[in-house]
């Protein structure tokens, strides 16, 4: 029954992203897109994708100096495999790409699912802390841009400031700390064949949560954080420079136009279509982009980027198996 509920869920959330998609290209000029098409500099698609490549293989490496402390030692390329495998899902079904890399890193590692969670999430907040000090530096260097953005769209205002209320605070942390009063006060499947498993799995997952204080380099991860950032930023500015209507565009032009296609993902829709496009797009009419050639960087920029979990990750399913086939 949840598993239907789940699928009706992620179902009905893709549609709402598709409609949203349809509303913002219903009127476009395809004989316009096809002539965007033609003068784009595929050149700088490629290094856009190479970029996109490069920022995994950084968050592979980052990956294995969260799991070296707990005694294993699993290949780069194993970690990359499934750190691809996890942006594939991500399109599939939004949000279940960390619990799939988990368990195909897992499979061929012979390392415990729960302690690769425990630095899974470890990593997650490393990512939310590097993300908020790139929000504040953003802020700071297009103060004038993000009121301005905020001015001309009301309602994303209105949803931002909801989001955040005191109430949704509350409810949060409330959630958080029955779910621990549960866990770890009251105990209720304390003595009983699951509660053993799950108290296996709670000291495995705090192993791997504990990993972050035995790192070896923890100003190497650190720099890792920024540069998967970096990466990022610098294959969306690619695509800038691959279009000729953005191609004059600035660094601090690309800086916030990441910055609102990043909120934007934040919408549980599957790989953010409708939401980021309808922000980007948003973003460019400020520099100056009319809207008709914003919705074509757009959609080149979501397509080849979407174009490279799928492809790569679709291969790394394949050769995750095939190359690790004695650990099997």
């Amino acid at each position: 029954m949840k598993l239907i509920q789940k699928i009706l869920l992620y179902s009905v959330l893709f549609l709402l992203g598709v409609a949203l998609f349809w509303w913002l290209y219903r009127d476009l000029d395809w004989i316009k897109l096809k002539q965007g098409l033609k003068i784009t500099n595929y050149y700088w698609i490629l290094v856009s994708v190479l970029l996109g490549l490069y920022s995994h293989y950084i968050r592979a490496i980052r990956w294995k100096m969260l799991i070296k402390p707990m005694g294993y030692n699993p290949k780069v390329s194993n970690i990359f495999l499934s750190v691809l495998i996890m942006y594939f899902t991500n399109i599939i079904i939004p949000r279940a790409g960390e619990v799939a890399r988990c368990t195909a890193l897992a499979r061929v590692e012979k390392i415990p699912a729960s302690k690769l969670i425990g630095t899974m999430i470890v990593e997650r907040i490393a990512d939310m802390i590097t993300m908020i000090l790139l929000v504040i530096l953003v802020i700071v260097i297009n103060l004038g841009i993000v009121k301005e953005f905020f001015v001309q769209n009301p309602g994303i205002t209105v949803n931002l400031i909801r989001l955040l209320s005191i109430s949704n605070i509350i409810l949060g942390i409330t959630v958080i700390v029955l779910i621990l009063i549960l866990f770890f006060v009251l105990k209720p499947f304390k003595n009983t064949i699951f509660g053993e498993k799950l108290k296996k799995v709670k000291h495995e997952f705090k192993e791997g949560i504990k990993s972050i204080l035995l790192l070896e380099n923890r100003w190497y991860f650190i720099g890792c954080s920024f540069f998967i950032f970096a990466c990022w930023l610098f294959m969306l500015y690619a695509v800038f420079k691959a279009y000729p209507p953005t191609s004059h565009l600035s660094i601090e032009a690309g800086m916030f136009t990441f910055l609102m296609g990043g909120l934007a993902m934040l919408a549980p829709v599957q790989a953010g279509i409708g939401a980021w496009h309808y922000m980007v797009i948003k973003s460019l009419f400020l520099y100056g982009i009319a809207e008709e050639y914003g919705k074509i960087f757009a959609l080149v920029a979501h397509s080849s980027t979407n174009l490279i979990y799928l492809i790569f990750g679709l291969a790394a399913i394949i050769l995750l198996p095939v190359l690790n086939r004695c650990k099997l």
